[in-house]
């Protein structure tokens, strides 16, 4: 299969928004588990949205799972079955988390292994060799990723194997015919927080590598809307930054964040505190000054700084459809904002709600899973439908 020589792949399926949700809500640390999460909750999913034809899988597989369907021929046949069965095909891959992403207490372990650990190669190799394994030939994998890793580490040695996973993707793609793209995924407190240092890190790989077709085709950038929100940048002025730079951009995660809009919304805020994810914060002053809180449980003792805010924004993904006017609410509309001016080509969208278990006053139960990621696909469906994106 000829590789394309462009930053962008623009088939034709990129002139419409292709829509999924992110399977790390679902906890799946076995084959069995993950193979049980398709008819449990991806094809009812597709059946409540109405999905025309078979439903694109946003998957998650924890590193054994990659593993074994990366090497295990059996594994793949199993799987196949399952997914031909209920009609539903691999979009695109979250290999953020390792493993044990549904942990009691996950937090900054989210970021472990970073890209200088060789089992983070490993892992994102795993898992590329799984999605070729699974996908439709002819079609484009997004494979997000962490930035890099939290709190330092061999900058050298990640970019060196952030070339090498794009190489081999390359290889994978002459092979198969399906094309995975690495896209780094900016998150706040990170090595790569911001769409300008995702730039800056994928030029450093290439300056260093190459800016051969290989990781230009096969290394990008995914942007996740609740991180932009949280650290303050605008998503449709990031995409067209990373598209101006070049950069591939296969996927968006559609996602929204807390936001405390006046002193008296922090109380509310504050109940959203809780052991398993880590939950950024940042609070913007009048004078243009940024506070920064690595979780939420730092706030009641800098209670009297963050009441001095305009604006706090916490990294804790709640339902796209949920907002509320007042002191406390969502970042639905900046949500709204983006889907409403997006063109073609059109990165995959991919619904990354992965807290309702977590969430104060959430039911549990798998109806209401499946009741709240159909909502939240229509929701999409409905603003890209006003904008004319959505027939």
């Amino acid at each position: 299969m000829p590789m394309s020589t462009s930053a962008e792949l623009r088939p034709a399926w990129r002139s419409v928004p292709r829509l999924t949700y992110c399977g790390n809500v679902h906890a799946a640390g076995t084959l069995a588990e993950w193979i049980d999460t398709l008819p449990r909750y991806a094809a009812r999913v597709a059946e409540r949205v109405g999905a025309a034809s078979d439903f694109e899988l946003g998957v998650w597989w924890p590193v054994e799972v990659a593993r074994q369907l990366a090497h295990d021929v059996s594994a793949q046949m199993r799987a196949r079955q399952v997914l031909e069965r209920h009609r539903l095909r691999i979009g695109t891959v979250n290999a953020f988390p390792y493993a044990g992403f549904h942990d009691a207490v996950v937090k900054t372990a989210v970021y472990r292994p970073d890209w200088a650990d060789p089992a983070r190669v490993a892992f994102t190799l795993d898992v590329g060799r799984a999605a070729c394994a699974l996908a439709a030939p002819d079609t484009e994998v997004a494979i997000s990723t962490l930035p890099l890793g939290f709190g330092g580490g061999d900058l050298v040695a990640m970019r060196r194997n952030l070339a090498h996973v794009a190489r081999t993707f390359a290889a994978l793609a002459e092979q198969t015919g399906v094309r995975c793209v690495l896209a780094l995924e900016p998150e706040p407190v990170c090595l790569v927080e911001t769409v300008a240092e995702t730039i800056t890190c994928i030029r450093a790989v290439r300056a260093e590598h190459g800016e051969d077709s290989a990781i230009v085709g096969h290394l990008g950038a995914c942007i996740d809307l609740c991180h932009l929100a949280v650290v303050g940048e605008d998503p449709l002025s990031a995409l067209q930054a990373l598209r101006t730079a070049g950069i591939a951009v296969p996927k968006v995660q559609v996602s929204a964040c807390l936001e405390v809009r006046a002193p008296q919304g922090l109380d509310r805020l504050l109940a959203y505190d809780e052991a398993r994810y880590l939950h950024q914060t940042v609070a913007e002053l009048s004078s243009g000054v940024r506070l920064r809180a690595l979780d939420l449980g730092e706030l009641p003792a800098r209670r009297g700084e963050f009441e001095k805010a305009q604006r706090v924004r916490t990294h804790f993904h709640v339902p796209l459809f949920w907002d509320e006017t007042g002191s406390f609410g969502s970042t639905r509309a900046e949500v709204e904002r983006f889907l409403a001016g997006l063109t073609p080509p059109f990165p995959l969208l991919e619904a990354e709600t992965y807290t309702w278990s977590v969430l104060p006053g959430f039911a549990g139960g798998d109806d209401a899973v499946v009741t709240g990621l159909a909502q939240e696909l229509t929701f999409v469906r409905e603003c890209l439908a006003r904008a004319g994106s959505w027939s």
